[in-house]
């Protein structure tokens, strides 16, 4: 700033020095044209006394000019100090900036570009590398719950009251060797009982084919394969508890075909059920097929709400069949089991509508009876204030023996949801009434359950 000022200061001096010296030459000048030099003595001195005070007046001249340009090299010459703090601050700025961690990772095949995702429906964190065919996706969510049971006293049982922390998940996932090849571990502390909860590798070279293999959920009932955390209610209906197939070690094919109108599974799974998964007590394999059509398009099955509030009406409907399922997550031995399910389901603006019918047979290898048992549910939630406050209702029966009578199970649950930041930060309240037939007296139990969700 300094420099240009001495610039304009000199330009304007040289200007106005040069102006001045011209016109005092051009007077002097004009006036030799207007009278003829005479050779008196007075004249002669007069001419040279202007001619002096010229002199004079030019080098007063020279020497401002020189003063100027000896102070405009100065000034040129000296540099202010800059601050250490300054610099250090320039650099993080520019480090920080997208297009310089690029530049830097420029032939470096190892180089990451990390990106905090507090808005992504699961993860938090993600690390990828500047080609994409490596990532690693890091995230948990913790479910803190209260629960008042009022027990049917005329059984011996008492009232209870606790607070539990009902699911605590942490987790990661991502991709490797390239962009179809993912990854997904999940580790629990439910109830303060650490274990491993997921752990698989899934390929997806193509929408209509993909294959997964390592221990899942199997892909039989929507309920199940709907995340926890997503759920309309805080826990599963009695007739999912009582029919689903939970998770397995297994291998299935499956794929979206027709822009996602139909879905379908091709799975074969160890069949051990949770805990004895690491036995197959009686050398049979679980199957599974399952197909699912979508009318308007890809439906979200893995959310049981409408938080997102569909402005199209989104359904589906789907069936699956197990051949020699489990039972309450174990194997039936030494019987040959053929469950099935029919389902439905819709979402609009706000609405949500499930519903599940199961079929079970169990027919024993030595003698025995046929034991046949079904059971369904139907739930749906409406949003009074569009993602924000939502209600819901369920009704839910199982029947385990149909040719057993006094022995239904029935569950009446009520609740209203609010979400602060949709299912990252929620908040669930619920009451429930639960009635098991028996022969001489219904057994009853009512919940009242709160629970508080945040995913990170």
């Amino acid at each position: 700033m300094r420099s240009k000022w001495y610039k304009y200061v000199l330009s304007s001096v040289i200007i106005l020095c040069s102006t001045y010296a011209g016109d005092m030459v051009h007077e002097v000048s004009a006036q030799q044209e207007a009278q003829p030099v005479e050779a008196s003595g007075s004249k002669t001195e007069d001419l040279k006394w202007q001619l002096k005070q010229m002199e004079e007046a030019v080098q007063k001249q020279q020497e401002q000019i020189q003063a100027l340009k000896n102070r405009l090299d100065t000034a040129n010459t000296e540099t202010a100090p800059i601050a250490k703090e300054d610099v250090k601050k320039a650099v993080e700025n520019y480090l920080s900036t997208p297009e310089a961690r690029k530049e830097l990772g420029l032939g470096l095949p190892n180089a990451v570009e990390a990106e905090y995702t507090p808005d992504d429906e699961k993860y938090a964190l993600s690390f990828k590398s500047l080609d994409k065919n490596y990532s690693l996706n890091l995230g948990g969510r913790m479910q803190f719950r209260y629960t008042y049971k009022d027990n049917d006293e005329d059984f011996g049982a008492v009232d209870t009251s606790s607070i539990n922390l009902r699911r605590a998940r942490v987790y990661m996932g991502g991709n490797i060797y390239g962009k179809n090849l993912h990854y997904y571990v999940e580790a629990d502390a439910d109830k303060f009982n650490l274990g491993m909860r997921d752990f698989y590798v899934y390929w997806t070279p193509l929408e209509e084919v993909n294959a997964k293999i390592g221990y899942f959920k199997v892909p039989f009932n929507r309920q199940r394969v709907s995340s926890s955390s997503k759920l309309l209610l805080q826990d599963r209906s009695i007739a999912s508890e009582a029919f689903d197939q939970d998770r397995d070690y297994g291998l299935d094919i499956y794929g979206k075909p027709f822009e996602g109108n139909i879905e379908y599974h091709a799975a074969v799974f160890q069949g051990a059920g949770e805990k004895n998964s690491g036995d197959n007590i009686d050398n049979k394999l679980m199957y599974v097929l399952n197909a699912r059509y979508n009318p308007f398009g890809k439906y979200d099955y893995y959310d049981e709400t409408d938080v997102k509030y569909s402005d199209t009406l989104k359904a589906t409907i789907g069936a699956s069949v197990a051949f020699d399922g489990k039972a309450n997550d174990e194997k039936i031995k030494n019987t040959n089991t053929i469950i099935g399910v029919v389902d439905t389901g819709l979402k609009y603006k706000g609405i949500s509508w499930n519903n599940e019918y199961f079929l079970r047979t169990e027919d024993p290898e030595s003698n025995g009876d046929t034991v046949n048992s079904d059971g369904f549910y139907t739930q749906t939630g409406y949003f009074v204030l569009p993602k924000k406050l939502e209600v819901a209702a369920r009704y839910s029966m199982v029947d385990p023996d149909t040719d057993v009578s006094n022995d239904l199970q029935r569950e009446y649950t009520a609740g209203i949801n609010y979400y602060f930041r949709a299912h990252r930060s929620k908040i669930q309240a619920d009451v429930g009434h639960y009635v098991t037939d028996t022969k001489d007296q219904d057994k009853e139990e009512n919940r009242v359950r709160v629970q508080y969700q945040i995913i990170f």
